[in-house]
């Protein structure tokens, strides 16, 4: 597993069933910026702990580490290696 195969798969799942058709992320995108709200933040945790098997501490869940599908796998990379 890598950053990049965890951005992949992010941006996937939010293309699927949380953003509008036809609106584009880059793993820098800010996700306020797309209107995606606390609700859908949690839900990508979740898919990221399902996907890859990996449980995120609540504790790295801040709003710096939810900013971006960048932010938020750099951070699962950090607790995977940890």
């Amino acid at each position: 597993m890598d950053e990049q195969i965890i951005c992949d798969e992010l941006r996937k799942f939010l293309k699927s069933g949380i953003l509008a058709e036809g609106v584009e992320i880059e793993k820098e995108t800010l996700l306020k910026d797309l209107g995606i709200d606390s609700y859908s933040v949690i839900e990508m945790v979740l898919f990221i702990e399902r996907k890859f098997g990996v449980a995120l501490p609540d504790q790295e869940l801040t709003p710096d580490n939810l900013k971006s599908i960048e932010s938020l796998a750099n951070c699962t990379m950090n607790c995977v290696n940890d």
